[in-house]
């Protein structure tokens, strides 16, 4: 009887839980997200030739500058990241609003 009780409160935490986190919200709007993202894509281009542990570190200090200009953490992006890939169709919306934003062909 123990046991049917605490498979019963396990399977219900885990359905639980399910629910809670497929109703989380991303705490950025997908523009900002697409701004930070494209950031960190330029961030990225611009330490391209670069290579070993210089490359890495300068990777680092652009990400957190990237973090810090739009007042966010590592920490917080990487979550809301996540939320976003939970969803397909939002994540290919968002890719590509941050592909046109560092789009260079606008530029000339």
């Amino acid at each position: 009887m123990r046991f049917f009780l605490f498979l019963t409160i396990v399977f219900s935490s885990l359905w639980a839980c399910q629910f809670q986190h497929a109703a989380e919200k991303p705490s950025v709007s997908d523009e900002k997200m697409a701004r930070i993202m494209a950031d960190l894509a330029i961030a990225d281009a611009a330490t391209n030739g670069i290579a070993g542990y210089d490359k890495d570190s300068l990777v680092q200090v652009y990400y957190r500058q990237v973090f810090e200009l739009h007042g966010i953490t590592m920490e917080e992006h990487e979550k809301n990241l996540h939320i976003y890939a939970n969803n397909s169709d939002q994540m290919k919306a968002l890719l590509e609003k941050a592909a046109a934003l560092v789009d260079t062909s606008k530029w000339q």
